[in-house]
């Protein structure tokens, strides 16, 4: 999102006595504008893809791609790598995507069921509903359509008119994801369940395997001659596949989880990363990788300081997971497997100690403790409600936000079905960090406040109210919080003595709708303190993470790029 104004930032007035009487008289934080002292920075650049899933070339010779969390179908054009929007929210909402012979694009929906299309020049339509799981599509040359829903391992022929229910060509054949059919009426696809490539004869539903040992597969598809390509969605590995022995080559290795795999007009190949919401091309020769659109994270929320090695390192909760990064370089990596579906898929929240990473995933209602070095689950916690915010106590438990219960709970490590109410009748408790050995400060962001909590007896006192939907907290060396008020697309500093509240930077680029979570959260805003006063913030709108750093005073934005 394009900042055009320049942070604002409100001081202390002097009489802080007054303005703090004049606070509780008023209900609301006193504020005042003077000049901006945080400059805004990318440390993370994003992507403009936002989590990249199926693809598929146009008529147009474009790349579109699907992207569930932003739901909304993206045109690439492969040679400039420029992005724009083929299909907003909440229509484009895309898994797969598919083209008729006569310009129709069609795609599924998986997360509402259904599958979409748009005739050229035309409005969105669904063309079919109820259909749980859908996931893969695909044409046949005289414009018959066909998909599978992958979770219920169903193959189905859709109707184009959407007069006729779908028609059941097969099942149990091993889950078939992102497939393609040749002009003899021929479907090549990998059964990701079984780990095999299959052959359907479209006219008879006869299931033929064609390879076998190649690991989990995303994506099967042919080029003009005929030459099948196999994408490995854990392994990274871009395979060619001889059809008539089902012997295997490794064209390359990249960096995995690998979603779809779409073939240009001139044999090249191109491969979606949903975790980076990246697309990379690839010579089928020589096995070249060039990156189309770049980035390195697909929906970054949560966000904590730790040190590793003697050195600062953020760790963000991620729709893959959990990364780390280098706040001085910007480096991302992983101790998780981002491919792992299970255990933990995503994070909506985030907090660590040396030992050990405690994740909040707000859509599977888990809460999941990990050890810091292996990135091995050490406890799982499920029917979580709504879980956001983390705390680890120095028992080694953990408190989590339960934002639609308005609770934060203790949940135990010796004893996982143990809840322990700390604290209830809280409005949408988002953000929670230490307050000291028997407090915690927490964000409600229904409410627009920021409360003390005592630990041992849940009683609440206010500290800041009148904010617009605060959501992630930090504290300074000062003793002051920093939050992310989302409402207002700014960062503030309150003083927990007085209430008053300074404003560091604003028109901030948060507040992303997701589906599939809480509103008006969705994923909460993270923010993190350095020591050396430099703020960190998640940024769900364009997928980055950026740096506040103080003193600067010119209030702008700088490392823009985004691809």
């Amino acid at each position: 999102m394009p900042l055009n104004a320049a942070p604002l930032r409100i001081a202390r007035v002097a009489l802080v006595g007054f303005t703090a009487i004049l606070a509780a008289c008023t209900g609301n934080t006193p504020k005042q504008p003077v000049p901006p002292a945080y400059s805004v920075e990318t440390l993370v650049a994003g992507s403009p893809l936002h989590g990249a899933k199926g693809i598929r070339f146009g008529p147009d010779g474009a790349l579109y791609v699907c992207s569930v969390v932003a739901q909304s179908l993206f045109r690439v054009n492969v040679v400039t790598g420029a992005v724009t929007t083929a299909v907003g929210a909440p229509h484009g909402e895309c898994d797969d995507v598919a083209f008729a012979p006569d310009g129709t694009m069609a795609w599924t929906a998986m997360p509402s069921a259904e599958i979409r299309a748009r005739r050229p020049a035309g409005e969105p339509y669904v063309l079919a509903s109820k259909l749980p799981l859908i996931n893969p599509l695909g044409y046949t040359a005289d414009g018959r359509l066909y998909a599978a829903q992958i979770g219920i391992d169903r193959f189905v022929e859709i109707d184009v008119t959407g007069e006729q229910p779908p028609r059941l060509i097969a099942k149990g054949i091993g889950h078939l994801n992102s497939f393609d059919i040749d002009a003899n009426q021929q479907l090549y696809g990998p059964l990701a369940g079984l780990e095999q490539i299959a052959r359907i004869d479209l006219a008879s539903g006869e299931v033929t395997i064609v390879s076998t040992g190649l690991g989990v597969l995303s994506a099967v598809k042919l080029d003009s001659k005929g030459r099948l390509y196999a994408l490995g969605w854990d392994s990274g590995k871009l395979f060619r596949v001889n059809v008539e022995t089902g012997t295997a080559e490794v064209i390359t290795i990249i960096e995995p989880p690998l979603d779809s795999l779409a073939i240009d007009a001139d044999d090249m190949l191109y491969v979606s990363q949903p975790a980076r919401s990246a697309i990379v091309k690839v010579d089928p020769v020589s096995g070249e990788q060039t990156p189309v659109v770049t980035g390195k994270l697909g929906l970054p929320g949560g966000l904590a300081i730790t040190t590793i090695d003697g050195k600062e390192t953020l760790i963000v909760a991620d729709d893959f997971a959990v990364r780390h990064i280098d706040p001085q370089t910007g480096e991302v990596w992983a101790t998780v497997n981002l491919a792992e579906f299970m255990d933990p898929a995503s994070a909506s929240d985030v907090t660590a100690t040396n030992e050990v990473i405690v994740l909040s995933d707000v859509r599977k209602s888990r809460v999941y403790m990990l050890d810091r070095s292996t990135g091995e689950t050490l406890h799982k916690w499920r029917r979580i409600d709504t879980p956001y915010g983390l705390v680890l106590t120095d028992t080694g438990d953990v408190i989590v936000a339960s934002f639609d219960s308005g609770q934060l709970i203790k949940l135990s490590t010796t004893d996982r079905k143990a809840r322990e109410v700390i604290a209830d009748e809280l409005q949408g408790p988002v953000g929670v960090i230490r307050a000291g050995p028997d407090a915690l400060y927490v964000t409600e962001a229904l409410a627009g406040s920021v409360s003390r909590v005592t630990i041992s007896t849940g009683a609440k006192a206010l500290i800041a109210s009148g904010l617009k939907q605060p959501e992630g907290l930090a504290m300074l060396g000062n003793g002051h919080l920093v939050i992310v008020e989302a409402g207002a697309r700014q960062v503030i500093e309150v003083d927990p003595a007085t209430g008053i509240t300074t404003v560091l930077a604003g028109n901030l680029p948060i507040g992303a709708v997701v589906p599939g979570t809480p509103e008006p959260v969705y994923v909460p805003a993270g923010i993190a303190a350095g020591q050396d006063g430099v703020l960190y913030l998640t940024s769900d709108v364009e997928r980055s993470v950026l740096r506040l750093v103080p003193g600067k005073g010119a209030g702008s934005r700088v490392s823009r790029n985004l691809n």
